[in-house]
């Protein structure tokens, strides 16, 4: 499935306090600042090299770009400094924030992103390590991390909107909003239940492979959550492209993934944020595909 975009903003163009901030961190003048694409946050995301030959990797953004984007830097922050050195995540060296632009300054991983569509060994590799994160997260080292049930309520009771607004669904599910509704709501209440950080926004262009680390990047909605939570997010991108171990027939499982489905299909229905131009396209197409899986195992 396809990836949506941020508008991306060029090192060059940042405020001068902010690249102040950065060559003060880095110790050496950047000389090179390479744009890097995907992911939804707008602002800036680029890997630099200093004069001195240090390279790190700088997320920046301010609220004209996007209001809600600096509060989300503040949470991947928090959860940063809260998972604290792990090889399955980036170093975190720096941040940022004079109240209006958030920054954050990383070690540079030189790696890659999987293949997308997903190819075999790059998802048994990954699951693989998700699986090992997991673990380390299970219970959560950061015990005041949000409650994902709680912060994303709205989201994933959408099913709720979904019916209020009168949207058509695919012709499958005509007839049924109410019992998707109800599913949603089982998830949800399984949700709250869950012990674990969960990364909460596992794609490809949210990962890098490395020769021998796979690294989990942009942690902005970590949160608490049931162990499965990451791993059913990941094979809802992977599914169609790859062979995938069996999840339990476990209706907290198929009724978090309704949940996704319904705040997904609701989302895709109104209008772009500002600096994200193609997340509905997105939305619709991600609802989509978990409509799909929630039918396969409702049968």
């Amino acid at each position: 499935m396809a990836h949506a975009a941020g508008v991306r903003l060029p090192y060059s163009d940042l405020p001068s306090k902010v690249q102040a901030w950065v060559e003060r961190t880095l110790g050496s003048s950047v000389v090179s600042a390479t744009t890097q694409q995907g992911g939804f946050s707008p602002g800036t995301a680029a890997r630099l090299v200093t004069g001195s030959g240090r390279r790190a990797f700088l997320k920046a953004v301010g609220t004209s770009l996007n209001p809600k984007t600096p509060k989300l830097f503040r949470l991947e922050i928090t959860a940063m400094q809260g998972i604290g050195r792990l090889p399955m995540a980036p170093e975190l060296y720096e941040v940022y924030d004079d109240g209006d632009w958030v920054g954050m300054l990383f070690e540079d991983v030189s790696g890659r992103l999987p293949a997308h569509p997903w190819e075999q060994p790059d998802a048994d590799r990954v699951l693989d390590a998700l699986a090992e994160l997991t673990d380390v997260l299970n219970p959560s080292p950061w015990p005041d991390a949000p409650v994902i049930a709680v912060r994303s309520r709205d989201f994933l009771s959408r099913w709720d909107n979904v019916l209020a607004d009168g949207l058509a669904v695919p012709s499958w599910a005509s007839g049924r909003v109410e019992e998707l509704a109800e599913l949603a709501r089982t998830g949800l209440r399984a949700l709250a239940e869950g012990k674990a950080l969960a990364h909460y926004d596992l794609r490809a262009d949210n990962i890098i492979l490395t020769d021998d680390r796979v690294v989990f990047i942009d942690w902005a909605h970590p949160g608490l959550a049931p162990r499965w939570t990451d791993t059913v997010i990941l094979h809802a991108e992977m599914r169609g492209s790859v062979t995938l171990p069996e999840l339990p027939d476990d209706p907290a499982i198929t009724g978090f993934i309704a949940a996704i489905a319904g705040g997904l299909w609701w989302g895709s229905a109104q209008p772009a944020p500002p600096g994200i131009p193609t997340m509905r396209a997105w939305q619709r197409e991600h609802a989509l595909a978990h409509l799909a899986w929630v039918r396969e195992r409702l049968r």
